[in-house]
């Protein structure tokens, strides 16, 4: 039977199951690209718009990386803490806070990119939306944490 308990260890999962991928990622990435572009799209791997592309890419991409690794961690943080059932408290606060600043971070870095390779508007489009709900429900949470601890001081 699928409960709270097992939903939060699969989302613990999938967090540590990206660490793995992001970090697998930053390593293969170029060749990851080359490989689609050529493969896919029939780019010359060794022609000026594949080198562009490649330095667009890395201009988008290794920036993002240690915004996505203090998503995840923070991701993960929060979750241990409502798998401990310590949900409406201020450091779950920061952490939703911290995360939306990232994807603000990298709506701003991809529509920079945009501008270049505009599949890059998508990511910029997506990543703003996350900030977004990422704060209206940081605010929730800090309103909820402010009325437990006003709750906690009454008798």
């Amino acid at each position: 039977m699928w409960n709270k308990t097992k939903s939060v260890t699969l989302s613990i999962a999938v967090c540590f199951l990206f660490v793995a991928v992001l970090t697998v990622a930053v390593f293969l990435a170029p060749f990851i690209i080359k490989l689609w572009f050529t493969s896919f799209r029939g780019w010359n791997p060794d022609g000026a718009a594949m080198q562009k592309m490649l330095v667009l890419f890395s201009c988008c991409f290794y920036p993002s990386v240690p915004l996505a690794y203090i998503t995840l961690y923070s991701l993960l943080k929060l979750l241990f803490n409502i798998k401990n059932d310590r949900v409406f408290v201020n450091s779950n606060v920061k952490y939703l806070r911290r995360i939306s600043w990232c994807c603000f971070i990298v709506a701003l870095i991809t529509l920079v990119g945009g501008f270049f390779y505009i599949p890059f508007l998508c990511v910029f489009v997506a990543a703003a939306f996350v900030g977004l709900m990422l704060r209206v429900v940081k605010n929730v949470m800090q309103n909820a944490a402010e009325i437990k601890a006003e709750n906690e001081l009454t008798i």
